[in-house]
């Protein structure tokens, strides 16, 4: 019988280091702040990227309280096109993307998370905000939940420089 259960349990792939891996394909989202209206965010454009999700909504007190420690991570990365910061938006309405837009003016791209099929996928829990660390095969390397103290802030750095070592294209 023990035997019976290793088998199961190894053909299963349970002790499989990625085995509870969460995943993303490259996806396509409306971009909400971008400067051409019908604008589109590609992940496929960013081959061999790392993605810094933040999940928010804008009536999240937390997640307007952490808009600027996005900015600044933004603004630390800006010269390294490996590494896409964007602010993951959940809410359904394009009226709420529009006033989060001009009450934080974010120097990186807003997109609408359409269904919440990104955050279903990631999230490690119900609630926001989220920050997932995304590598460029679309495997989370990991997710900071709430607001950013220092201590989040170097975790959140420490995974992306990880999901840095990782490379997709030549």
């Amino acid at each position: 019988m023990r035997a019976l259960i290793s088998s199961i349990i190894i053909s299963a792939g349970l002790f499989s280091s990625n085995a509870f891996a969460a995943k993303i394909a490259p996806t396509s989202f409306p971009w909400m702040n971008a400067k051409q209206a019908d604008t589109t965010y590609n992940m496929a454009d960013h081959p061999n990227a790392v993605f810094v999700f933040e999940a928010f909504s804008l009536s999240c007190s937390w997640c307007n309280k952490n808009a600027s420690n996005v900015d600044a991570l933004a603004t630390k990365f800006k010269g390294n096109d490996r590494v896409q910061v964007i602010d993951l938006g959940l809410d359904s309405s394009d009226s709420n993307f529009t006033r989060w837009i001009q009450t934080h003016n974010p120097n990186h791209p807003v997109v609408k998370d359409v269904g919440r099929k990104v955050y279903n996928a990631l999230q490690v829990e119900n609630g926001i905000p989220q920050v997932f660390i995304v590598n460029c095969r679309g495997e989370r390397e990991d997710v900071v939940v709430g607001y950013w103290e220092s201590a989040e802030k170097a975790q959140i750095e420490r995974a992306i420089n990880k999901a840095l070592q990782t490379t997709c294209t030549l």
